[in-house]
């Protein structure tokens, strides 16, 4: 094999030598608000602050749920100019991501209304900017991420899962090319077309067949005799395949798709454990002068879903994945591409094989960490219980399945795609078309899409979301570790909880502890199960959410990146590093059962020196790769517990606990994951402090206010605004995050942390020089003190009047319930019950399929009415209903007409005086029969 010098294509590792990728991320001029006329090139925007992206609309406290984040315009401009060099170049400017809509201008000039938040797309510039290298052009955005049904996820925020931050919050860059160059393949908008499109005829560790397409593009006024050589090039830079096209004549303003074949023998093939990837370099000849060259990433391998489960390159594996939302604390979904990586490496250090990108595509740089790693990938289109039967909304999310395919569909990590919208009333005849779109754009074996098992349409698809409906159907747990209900308060279960004590949701040692428990039997349920692929817990890191006032803390990290218990079990089930985890705090009201979390043979567990005993993993996980250790009733005493992991008889790894003091200082650590921070003005990192004592052991119930202080060339995020609470803020569980910026000035970076009674603490960081260049413009001064929004002078810690539908009185407990008819063990006065650690297992479910059914509650004695609250018991489930008051239970008024998941967490609001009875009329059902947990009726016993 040749390397890259001897093959005469060295040259081509030097950089934007025939096409050039400007970042156009620094030196933004951003106002909050709308302001008509901004568009203008002579548009004063001296007093707009100077931002750079990835930038959120507007920094939020770490808990903004419900519906307390920004939504609304914002606007973006961006003085720039155009090098002489680029003159009689094609100039592009690509938007990764802008929410939900865009609205673009240069110079004044209406260039395009982008929809959609979650795919880029690319602009043709060049006939409105002057190649000069010093007219000042105006690039202006106006970015708008307020609710939009028609535009897909389309359901409003109030009512929604998670939450719509916006802004330019991905990057931006300028490419230029020559006029016969490689298209974009989202521009291009082709049907499997478009850019570079790489597949895999063959596939074996003998010998692999890459089959390459190329779409090139001729935008000269004249023919041209064109040519594509692809360069396969492996890790140590040996040319392993190549082939060269004969030349072939392009009209003016004409395109071509060159298909070509390479040969790789004895292929290093890419899998989860050993990511192998290729460069391919495409070069484009003009005749004998070569005119452009592309540069991709692939992995060649090969993958199977079907009725035996998930196979990879002819071996089968169980897939144990996570959901991963984009959002991180205080910044929305404008995470630098380093924090993108970092996530992509927390979640495969903990034992993760697969990512849900739920529930739409994600960045390219969370993407590119995947195929590096070894992270698989679901990709689905956005999406979430939110369903506009109409042109305009279908037509959107069919370019949006179009598009993710075409975003993502060279990337080895991609092993499923999910054309459906999620958890969601679609039309039969969407689900046919989104398939169908899917396998148009992807053609081949190669390509699997997805959909919820119960669908009419799922007999379609290659995979389904539960139990597979047809043969050789693969089968897959889109989410599992967490139900809906509980967000509405404890219940019997515990699969949400909290590093700490003191939030909605109960957590702290006692919570973990459960949660991982609970987790780690509905795991091993999954991995029994035969057939299934495997699934992805909802989810791998807490997020904020629209329709309730509180953090969703289903994950294993939280929103500071800090694990919890069940983060260890789950860690364990890899293989590749040896680990142990003590699952305790050890104090005097921790649990005597010791549950310890390990990839290891055996166990060996020591109280203050004594060894307490030998275990085995637990017999009742059998179909876990690495079920946890459980030591039983351990006598307590104060001290120090050692766990040591044992392979092959020999000490692998150890973990400590030890019962924690007083609180007697502050550590630091700096949550880098390997990668450097760069000075590039946008760039983040977060830094985790933790309260320890004297043993330096992080005390568990330190809850102390923690202030800091930097110098250097960064800041705090959100610090000094009193909205945020950055800085100072209360450790949570002896721990807590505060997240730096760097500047454009690389240097050293210095955090202090102080907090009254303990020893302070600092730490160093270096924000290196970037090497990322940037498209240049006038420079910009940033104005004297930061603008003041009218959006920001609203009471924060006041949330829409439909969100305070929890803290209403209930009172509807424990009155007498009738229903049409019953399921044994589910009958209607469950619905009212005031068990509360039992309605998760009792509710009210109807005794047959004939409908409508009815459900009815008697508050005997008249009161004022405010609304009523239905829980229902499936969350994919869609329930058609009614709400009717009566006085006498005989004339009947409708107070409410609509259509409800599980998932919903919008209240019928009504007011209606002297009403003794409340009924609910359910008809149709999607699936099943009528069901639900509790009825609340909200309202007070009149005079």
């Amino acid at each position: 094999m040749k390397t890259l010098d001897e093959s005469g294509i060295s040259h081509l590792l030097e950089k934007e030598v025939y096409r050039r990728k400007l970042s156009f991320n620094q030196d933004w001029r951003f106002f909050r608000g709308d302001l008509q006329g901004s568009e203008v090139a002579d548009w004063d925007d001296s007093a707009w602050e100077v931002v750079h992206l990835p930038h959120t609309v507007r920094v939020e406290p770490a808990n903004c749920s419900g519906g307390r984040n920004y939504l609304g315009i914002a606007w973006y401009r961006r003085h720039f100019y155009v090098d002489k060099a680029y003159s009689g170049r094609k100039i592009f400017v690509e938007f990764e991501g802008a929410k939900h809509t865009a609205d673009v201008w240069i110079d004044g000039k209406h260039l395009t209304t982008h929809i959609g938040g979650y795919l880029p797309f690319t602009l043709d510039i060049t006939d409105y900017v002057a190649a000069d290298g010093e007219t000042d052009h105006v690039i202006s955005v106006k970015v708008d991420n307020s609710d939009m049904p028609d535009v897909p996820p389309g359901k409003p925020q109030g009512e929604l899962d998670f939450c719509y931050f916006g802004g330019l919050y991905r990057n931006v860059w300028l490419h230029t090319t020559d006029k016969l160059h490689i298209t974009d393949a989202i521009y291009a908008n082709r049907q499997a077309g478009g850019g570079l499109f790489f597949t895999y005829s063959e596939v074996s560790t003998f010998q692999a067949q890459v089959t390459i397409q190329t779409h090139i593009l001729n935008e000269y006024g004249m023919p041209k005799a064109c040519s594509v050589t692809h360069y396969i090039v492996d890790s140590d830079e040996e040319v392993v395949g190549m082939d060269s096209t004969s030349l072939r004549t392009i009209d003016p303003h004409k395109d071509h798709t060159f298909i070509q074949t390479v040969t790789v023998s004895e292929p290093k093939l890419w899998h989860p454990d050993h990511p192998n990837l290729y460069t391919v370099y495409t070069v484009v000849n003009d005749g004998a002068v070569t005119v452009d060259a592309y540069q991709t990433r692939i992995g060649i391998r090969h993958i199977r879903f079907d009725e035996e489960g998930f196979h990879i390159n002819g071996s089968s594996m169980k897939l144990i994945g996570a959901n991963r939302h984009q959002e991180y604390v205080y910044v929305g979904d404008a995470l630098s591409d380093s924090m993108h990586r970092r996530d992509a490496i927390k979640l495969k250090e903990g034992g993760f094989s697969i990512i849900r990108t739920g529930h739409y595509p994600q960045s390219a740089a969370f993407m590119d960490a995947c195929d590096e790693l070894g992270l698989m990938c679901i990709v689905p289109t956005p999406g979430w219980q939110w369903f506009r039967d109409n042109d305009t909304f279908t037509e959107r999310s069919y370019q949006d399945v179009r598009e993710m395919v075409r975003y993502h569909r060279n990337r080895p990590s991609v092993v499923l795609w999910e054309p459906i919208l999620n958890e969601t009333d679609y039309s039969e005849q969407y689900a046919r078309t989104t398939y169908e779109i899917t396998h148009a754009e992807y053609p081949g074996d190669q390509c699997y899409a997805a959909c919820d098992h119960y669908k009419i349409a799922a007999s379609a698809y290659d995979v389904v979301y539960g139990q597979a409906v047809r043969e050789h159907q693969g089968a897959f747990i889109r989410e599992w570790g967490d139900h809906w209900l509980e967000q509405a308060g404890p219940r019997q279960t515990h699969l949400r909880c909290s590093r700490g004590t003191k939030d909605f949701y109960p957590g702290g040692e006692s919570g973990m502890l459960q949660s991982s428990k609970e987790r780690a039997e509905i795991l091993n349920g999954i991995l029994a199960t035969k057939g299934l692929s495997g699934g992805a817990l909802w989810t791998g890191i807490d997020t904020n959410r629209g329709y309730y006032d509180h953090i969703a803390a289903c994950g294993a990290l939280d929103i500071y990146r800090l694990p919890k218990y069940s983060y260890y079990l789950l860690q364990s089930q890899s293989v590749n590093v040896p680990m142990v985890f003590i699952a305790s705090h050890w104090t005097s009201s921790s649990s005597r059962d010791i549950t310890i979390y390990s990839n290891c043979q055996v166990i060996k567990l020591y109280l203050n020196g004594r060894l307490l005993g030998v275990k085995e993993p637990d017999s009742v996980y059998e179909s876990m790769p690495h079920a946890p250790f459980l030591f039983e009733r351990v006598s307590w005493e104060p001290g120090k517990l050692v766990a040591e992991g044992i392979i092959e008889g020999v000490v692998v790894a150890r973990h400590s606990v030890r019962t924690p003091g007083t609180p007697e200082y502050l550590t630091l650590s700096v949550d880098d994951c390997g990668v450097d921070l760069q000075a590039d003005g946008s760039d983040l990192i977060m830094v985790h402090a933790y309260v320890r004592d004297a043993n330096g052991t992080v005390i568990p119930d330190a809850y102390n206010r923690i202030a800091f202080r930097l110098t250097g060339p960064a800041e705090i995020v959100g610090d000094g605004d009193d909205r945020v609470g950055s800085n100072p803020i209360d450790a949570e569980a002896g721990a807590i995050g505060v997240l730096i910026r760097a500047t454009k000035e690389p240097g050293t970076i210095i955090l202090h942390a102080e907090s009254d009674g303990l020893k302070s603490v600092t730490v160093e960081m270096i924000s290196k020089i970037s090497s990322t260049k940037y498209v240049p413009g006038k420079s910009q001064i940033p104005p004297v003190g930061k603008p003041e929004y009218d959006a920001d002078l609203t009471a924060f810690f006041s949330p829409p009047p439909s969100r305070n539908w929890v803290h209403w009185s209930d009172i509807a407990i424990n009155k007498p319930a009738t229903a049409s008819s019953e399921l044994p063990g589910c009958n209607a006065n469950q619905a009212t019950s005031d068990i509360v650690a039992d309605r998760w297992s009792e509710r009210w479910s109807a005794g047959n399929n004939e409908l409508p059914q009815w459900w009815k509650v008697d508050l005997e004695g008249f009161y004022e009415l405010d609304g009523s609250k239905i829980f229902w018991e499936s969350d994919n489930t869609v329930y058609d209903y009614r709400v009717e008051v009566s006085a006498d239970d005989i004339s009947w008024k409708t107070v409410a007409s609509r259509k409800q998941t599980g998932q919903d967490e919008g209240v019928d609001e009504f007011h209606e005086t002297g009403i003794r009875y409340v009924r609910i009329v359910v008809n149709p059902v999607s699936k099943g029969m009528p069901s639900f947990y509790v009825v609340k009726v909200f309202g007070k016993e009149m005079e």
